[in-house]
């Protein structure tokens, strides 16, 4: 196959489901999944990352349209309207209006793809968090995937290069 091996392929293809897991289900870390393929060497740094990021962004567009199409769904409608009725203490009303706060951020054309590219970068705030909140926006799905996409590879081409480079020093 060229400079592009088999082994190059099935590591692409591979991190592309993995991040797409990951970006879902939180508790499945897809820096974890990057480090432990650079040292396993099977394939370089710039397939795992690429892929990583596609199947993250594949996720959180997940995440994003679940929330664009699901606020619509009656039971959503119903459960919201009962939350809003019960009444919360101090810590859950500060948590409610921080989070209402990075809703109109994000919401806003100014601040949202920014919030988004730094929480896809640094992941702060938590772009699981992003995601859902994006999603309750306008906000493009186009302009949000990618950025997400651009965001990710930089993350995990900093994180499998890095571990590439420690790993030849080491090893």
């Amino acid at each position: 196959m060229g400079a592009f091996g088999w082994a190059e392929l099935v590591a692409l293809l591979t991190s592309i489901g993995f991040g797409t897991v990951s970006a879902v289900i939180p508790i499945v870390n897809a820096e974890a999944y990057v480090i432990a393929s650079q040292m396993s060497a099977v394939a370089g740094p710039i397939p795992i990352a690429i892929g990583i990021a596609i199947g993250q962004t594949v996720g959180k567009l997940l995440l994003f349209f679940g929330v664009r199409q699901g606020k619509e769904l009656s039971f959503i409608k119903h459960r919201r309207e009962a939350r809003k009725q019960r009444r919360v203490g101090p810590t859950q009303a500060r948590i409610r209006a921080a989070g209402a706060k990075l809703l109109d951020l994000v919401g806003q054309e100014r601040w949202g793809l920014p919030i988004v590219f730094v929480a896809a970068v640094i992941g702060f705030p938590p772009l699981y968090a992003v995601a859902l909140l994006a999603g309750a926006t306008t906000m493009s799905p186009v302009w949000f995937g990618l950025t997400v996409l651009v965001g990710r590879l930089c993350r995990f081409l900093l994180v499998a290069t890095g571990f590439y480079g420690l790993h030849d020093w080491f090893f």
